[in-house]
């Protein structure tokens, strides 16, 4: 059942490729070699990416909480107990997103300040460090922190410094409201 399409090259060159599945049910289009995929959960690792460089480059430390670089973080209590590194291994309790609460108001949220003005005076779901849980809104958090040390956005802070230097000249963060030829509708 597996839907997408899968690349393996070695020395730049294809030395695999399969393509399986529709790109749109409701149209019966297939997918290809060109269909563009939704990053999804994948941007976690481009965002730790980038949290890295940053703290190559002297900007960030992990070891610093959150308020740190979010000065006007709504909850104080958490953005002086998180830090970077809990944010980066889900231990510092951030919580998820979805539910009634991103349901109600997803239409409206359209840049990650949007998500730190729903989210953002929630109390850590347990003390930062004592557990791990999967956490969609400490990666939000993360790509504001980008946002606020690099002075660009999210997505052209990813463009800038992951996307062009890899060579990934149709990866991006476009809206979901945006028609993009040849991109997949999501399917859950």
């Amino acid at each position: 059942n597996y839907s997408g399409a899968v690349l393996i090259a070695r020395d730049g060159k294809p030395v695999f490729t399969a393509v399986r599945g529709l790109a749109d049910r409701e149209q019966n289009i297939p997918n290809t070699l060109d269909t563009r995929f939704r990053v999804g959960s994948m941007n976690k690792m481009m965002t730790a990416t980038a949290i890295l460089q940053l703290v190559q480059a002297g900007k960030v430390k992990l070891d610093a909480p959150v308020g740190t670089y979010l000065k006007d973080y709504p909850n104080k209590d958490f953005a002086s107990a998180v830090t970077v590194h809990h944010l980066l291994t889900h231990t510092g309790g951030a919580g998820d997103i979805f539910g009634p609460q991103y349901n109600a108001n997803r239409l409206s949220l359209n840049t990650l300040k949007d998500y730190v003005g729903l989210y953002g005076t929630r109390a850590p779901e347990f003390t930062p460090g004592d557990n791990n849980r999967y956490a969609n809104y400490g990666f939000i958090l993360l790509g504001r922190i980008i946002e606020e040390i690099s002075g660009q956005t999210y997505p052209d802070y990813l463009r800038d410094h992951i996307f062009k230097p890899a060579g990934m000249t149709r990866t991006g963060f476009e809206p979901e409201s945006m028609a993009i030829a040849g991109r997949a509708r999501g399917y859950v």
